[in-house]
């Protein structure tokens, strides 16, 4: 019995303290990481109504906003989260210590995560209330799949590049050549799962598996950048 209580009190030590550091890494390293990314995203989302119109829309011009409009907060919000360690070199996180590089990057990007589906939700949310028609939860789940994966494709350029700049140049450049259709929707390397306001399965089995490759080759990376402090 005292032994079963010894055990049952270093697992709820090591419980406390787990709470304890994700509580600090969230005071902390999640209002370094997101606070000018999310206002930033905010300010993007409120040019949308402003330069395209977010009213009355049918599937086709609703599916338009959000892929080449409302996804763009993917690159927005997911680029910066290795941002730290790239300019300072450091890695392990200085007000953390009990947390690693790769569990920091991880918990980021699902903090990360967790804002895109919110803000892209909330949005198409606005989106239904002015009236736009589509179908609202197959819209925002592929929208949000789009969206981290501009921004993963940001985050493996920038992580190759030790550079944000080249994370933000890489997923720019990737949106704009769909937006000036030198990348065709007809393309396999077009990667938004909607055309003409129908759901493109094999569009979309491509771009869930290019997320699932895209994660793996940022998880290389990080191992390599930390294997060669």
């Amino acid at each position: 019995l005292s032994l079963y209580t010894t055990r049952k009190e270093v697992e709820d030590s090591i419980m406390l303290t787990s709470c304890k550091n994700i509580l600090d890494f969230l005071k902390i390293d999640f209002v370094l990481t997101f606070k000018y990314s999310l206002l930033l995203s905010i300010a993007h989302l409120l040019l949308i109504p402003v330069i395209r119109g977010i009213s009355n829309l049918d599937n086709i011009h609703s599916a338009g906003v959000l892929g080449q409009s409302v996804a763009l907060i993917g690159a927005i919000i997911l680029i910066p989260i290795t941002k730290q360690e790239l300019e300072t070199g450091i890695k392990e996180i200085i007000y953390t210590r009990a947390w690693s590089y790769m569990k920091s990057v991880g918990f980021r990007f699902l903090c990360g995560f967790l804002l895109i589906a919110v803000v892209i939700t909330a949005f198409a949310m606005i989106m239904l209330c002015n009236n736009c028609i589509f179908p609202f939860w197959g819209y925002i789940t592929v929208t949000i799949l789009y969206a981290v994966f501009l921004g993963l494709l940001g985050l493996v350029f920038s992580q190759a590049g030790s550079n944000v700049i080249i994370g933000y140049l890489s997923a720019l450049a990737y949106w704009s050549f769909c937006q000036l259709e030198i990348i065709k929707e007809s393309s396999i390397a077009y990667m938004f799962p909607i055309v003409n306001g129908t759901l493109a399965i094999q569009k979309l089995v491509t771009l869930f598996l290019t997320v699932i490759i895209l994660l793996g080759v940022l998880l290389a990376l990080i191992k390599y950048s930390i294997r060669r402090i």
